[in-house]
């Protein structure tokens, strides 16, 4: 026997009352001491649930005990919070926090206290009732369960290899406590649980035929003694007032549930139930119990495992048929018996969610029937718990990239957002998973950038367009609990609509016709190496039968720029843009256009907003011809400008690349020198100012847009022999309008018109 303590002769303070309240520490009190009343001060936290109503209850990790008028759960984690559920008036109480929490059927909580030595005694069936403190001066002694409101406590010392197991109540008086005889000398016990009202269930180690073995003995708590034992291993054991089921061990690595009569010292007879193998699991975290002529059994993860077991559901097997099993739920995170014989069990199912069920026994069948207790509200299948999507996005923000999230029920997904334009379907999707976009918090977030490629995953894609979007989001448990998820919504996309931006996705398009006739459509971007073209679309056959073509803007105050062609008749056309790069049935604007040398638009001259027209004629004279907003008279009747202009064999509208009030127009003479007209507002110029010479390498200048997107328009260039693109950034400067030239792309328009 090991050594005591003077302590441990001392009398064992019983107090009936001590004033305990959440969060309060418990005041220390001397071996000898008296102590003091006083009550309790539960925390309810819902209110009484109608009589065959499910309780509402937080949500728990685990139930730890039961009572007949309720049972003890806690919430888990570094920092537990442990409560007790009322199944006669549906509330729950908040207890204390203390370090340990323990009930065994009865509805005694017992709590071990701060206080070295004390474990406080809360009934309840009546909360607000007083606590009593029971007093176990010796500090070896570890509480391992509770049956009633008797405490089970061991100690072990590893250098005797001695141990022994003792039991503690109000009533036990003066002295050591109750020894429990029966074990051998060199017992250490492990774990302990109650069994019954009146007895414990003990797993202790102990040497057989000089080995260190496993063993469970049945304690009988009035008498103190092993009333039964037997070699179960160190798995989980459940049993009842007749049986044993528990796990045992293959020669070959694998195990086996087994299911035998109790009372039978030799481990005589048994059933071997199951046939269990996981080789990715470990199956001393099976939990197993006893309802009826059935066992359940089932692994405490499934929910949040990313490695699912077909052990993770709880199943229940027929003993007398170990061929028949029943999937009870779609996971469980523990199980205990309670009282009236059934099994409370901690988990949940996709039909009803999570919560404490019970599981009971048929009255006619004897199979077991699953009936949900409490719920916590938590769904089990993986839910849509939210989303933050914007109705309109503007992708363009200043203030950055748009956030958008959906939130789901866990964290252990592999997702996938897809956003998807209505009308030209142009996807972008989006990965998230335990390496890529981390779920947090169950939150799938990302903020887009309005391009074509998921973020973190290279350069940035080409900008999308404009327009009504869905996204769609899968998402598939790694649990394997439930159906993959699939939600649906729709937001819509707006963005700035540039002078050629055909797409409506802020990328300005260089449109040309080859010598075929076909019309074909180029997205120009700037990247961090200069500006390129994605790709050449074809929009379309038969445009030779025009002489002349402009890309003007948005004239008529549509979705996209529009263009305007001139047939051999001198008929002027407008196609009024889709957005989408391509253009509407074409609108008759009116004859005799072809009087006109030079056609070109898309400056705003007059400050109203929208893109105008100029044109000189043979003569020289060069005409205003304001957009109306009309697709069906685009233009107002001619103003006159002024003469002289047939000194210029090339005139472009760039918008207002000077920085003064409207757009303006660049010139070229037929020396190759390039002339600047700064816009006044009224549809006339300034003086013209001198650009630069050389200007007549190139065939066609096109006022592009905003390329490089820095605000300012710029200025595309084709040379007359190749067809070869380069790109004249805008300064915003009217004494410098131009940066120097950059090749805008590797494709070329030899022999083709540009616009």
């Amino acid at each position: 026997m090991p050594h005591r303590s003077s302590a441990r002769r001392l009398a064992v303070a019983v107090s009936t009352v001590l004033a305990v309240t959440a969060g309060t520490a418990l005041t220390a009190i001397p071996a000898t001491a008296a102590p003091a009343a006083v009550h309790a001060v539960p925390a309810v936290a819902n209110a009484p649930a109608a009589p065959g109503e499910t309780i509402s209850i937080p949500p728990v990790y685990k139930v730890l005990g039961a009572g007949p008028s309720g049972f003890l759960t806690t919430s888990g984690g570094s920092s537990p919070v442990h409560r007790w559920t009322s199944t006669v008036d549906g509330t729950t109480t908040t207890l204390p926090k203390q370090p340990d929490h323990f009930v065994g059927y009865s509805d005694t909580v017992v709590a071990r206290s701060t206080t070295r030595g004390a474990y406080l005694l809360r009934d309840m069936s009546a909360p607000g009732s007083p606590v009593t403190v029971v007093m176990e001066p010796d500090a070896g002694l570890r509480l391992r369960a509770v049956v009633g409101r008797t405490l089970v406590l061991s100690s072990s010392d590893i250098t005797t290899r001695k141990g022994e197991l003792r039991l503690r109540s109000e009533d036990t008086g003066e002295g050591p406590g109750r020894m429990v005889t029966g074990l051998p000398a060199d017992a250490s016990v492990r774990e302990a649980e109650p069994l019954s009202s009146t007895t414990a269930l003990v797993l202790y180690h102990a040497s057989e035929n000089g080995s260190l073995t496993s063993f469970r003995a049945v304690v009988d708590v009035p008498t103190a003694r092993v009333v039964e034992r037997r070699q179960l291993g160190s798995y989980d054991v459940a049993a009842d007032a007749t049986s044993f089921a528990w796990v045992a061990g293959k020669d070959d690595g694998g195990n086996l549930l087994r299911f035998g009569a109790r009372g039978d010292e030799a481990a005589g007879t048994f059933t071997e139930i199951g046939d269990l193998a996981d080789p990715r699991r470990n199956f001393s975290s099976l939990h197993i119990g006893i309802v009826g002529s059935w066992v359940t059994y089932g692994f405490p993860g499934g929910r949040t495992t990313i490695y699912p077991s077909p052990y993770d559901p709880l199943t229940a097997v027929d003993t007398r048929a170990p061929g028949s099993t029943i999937r009870l739920l779609d996971h469980a995170t523990s199980t205990v018996s309670a009282p009236d014989g059934t099994l409370l069990v901690r988990g949940g199912s996709v039909a009803q969610g999570e919560g404490v069920y019970r599981i009971a026994p048929d009255p006619v069948t004897g199979k077991p029937v699953v009936t949900l207790v409490a719920s916590t509200g938590e769904p089990t299948a993986l839910t849509l718990l939210g989303t933050e999507v914007p109705a309109v996005v503007d992708v363009d923000s200043p203030t950055g990239p748009t956030k958008l999230s959906w939130t789901l029920s866990s964290n252990d997904v592999q997702a996938k957002v897809t956003l998807r334009h209505k009308v030209t379907g142009t996807t972008v999707a989006y990965a998230f998973n335990s390496g890529v976009n981390s779920p947090v918090d169950g939150r799938l977030a990302l903020e887009w950038d309005g391009t074509g490629k998921p973020l973190g995953l290279g350069e940035p894609g080409d900008p999308v367009p404009a327009g009504e979007y869905t996204w769609e989001l899968n998402a598939t448990p790694l649990n394997k609990i439930g159906p993959e998820l699939r939600k649906t919504g729709v937001f819509q996309v707006v963005r700035r609509t540039g002078l050629h931006d055909h797409t409506s996705n802020t990328v300005p398009d260089i449109l040309s016709r080859d010598a075929a006739g076909k019309l074909w459509r180029d997205g120009i971007r700037l990247t961090g190496t200069g500006s390129v073209s994605p790709g050449r679309y074809a929009i379309g056959g038969g445009w030779n039968a025009y002489n002349r073509l402009e890309a003007v803007g948005d004239a008529v105050g549509g979705k996209a720029p529009d263009l305007v062609a001139r047939d051999a008749s001198g008929l002027l056309w407008l196609y009024q843009g889709d957005g989408y790069g391509n253009f509407a049935t074409r609108v008759r604007v009116g004859p005799g256009w072809n009087t006109y040398e030079r056609i070109t638009g898309g400056s705003d001259l007059d400050g109203d907003g929208r893109p105008d027209l100029l044109a000189a004629d043979t003569a020289g004279v060069l005409w205003f011809y304001k957009a109306t907003g009309s697709a069906t008279a685009p233009f107002a009747t001619r103003v006159k400008v002024g003469g002289g202009w047939n000194a210029y064999n090339e005139l472009t509208a760039t918008g207002n690349i000077g920085g003064g009030v409207a757009g303006d127009l660049v010139a070229r003479d037929k020396g190759g020198i390039l002339w600047l007209y700064l816009g006044k507002g009224d549809g006339t110029f300034a003086q013209r100012i001198r650009i630069g010479g050389g200007w007549n390498a190139y065939g066609t200048t096109v006022g592009i847009g905003d390329v490089d997107l820095d605000g300012r328009a710029d200025l595309m260039a084709v040379t007359a022999e190749y067809g070869i693109p380069y790109f004249y950034s805008g300064t915003g400067d009217w004494r410098a309008p131009f940066a120097t030239r950059s090749k805008a792309h590797g494709d070329a328009y030899p022999g083709g018109t540009v616009f």
